[in-house]
This record gives C-alpha cells, structure tokens and sequence, in this order.
C-alpha cells in the first residue's frame, strides 16, 4: 500500500504518518506513507498512490484533489477529524484501507 497525506505545509501530518508506519508494521501490514503540502498539488504525482488523504484542516482542496485523481481511480478522502486530533494510527489506517477496498 502507498498513501499521501496532504496537509497545510506538510509539517502537521509528518508525526501522523510516522504513527501509521509504525503502527502498521506491529501489526503485519506493509504500508508506505508520504506527506505533501497543498501547495505542491499541481505537481504532484499522485499516479504513484493507491490512496490520497487530505488533513481536516484542508479538507476544501478534496474536489480539487479528487478531480485529479479520479481519471487515475484513486480514491481520496479527508482524514476523521477525531483520528487525526488524537493522532490515532489505527483508525488512519483503518480508513486508508477501506479507501482501498472500495477503489473508484
């Protein structure tokens, strides 16, 4: 699995991440986890993910994001406003997942 997570200066969501993977590992599942900022949008190359998540404090970029992503069927969604405020991998994890599960 490979996920982005665009957050505001890709600053805030680097110990989320960082979370996740390591979460992840403990628990069997092999997952890789980047981080960009909205800023860098336009360029990025997001045919290199399997999922794009967006942190809740930029969650208006999701139709911008979601129009890019959906001629490549990649499913994007804003991360649960209660999983990132705790910063809980799991629930991230979780829903990374589902996203996967339920392609476009």
């Amino acid at each position: 699995m490979k996920a982005l997570i665009i957050c505001q200066f890709a600053i805030t969501s680097k110990n989320m991440i960082t979370k996740v993977i390591q979460y992840a590992k403990e628990h069997g599942n092999d997952i890789s986890v980047e981080c960009a900022s909205v800023s860098e949008i336009a360029e990025l190359p997001f045919e290199n993910y399997q999922a794009v998540l967006l942190a809740p404090q930029v969650r208006n970029y999701l139709k911008n994001v979601t129009e890019k992503c959906a001629p490549l069927h990649i499913p994007v969604n804003s991360i649960d406003v209660v999983a990132y405020g705790l910063q809980d991998p799991e629930k991230v994890l979780n829903q990374i997942k589902k996203m996967l599960s339920h392609p476009l």
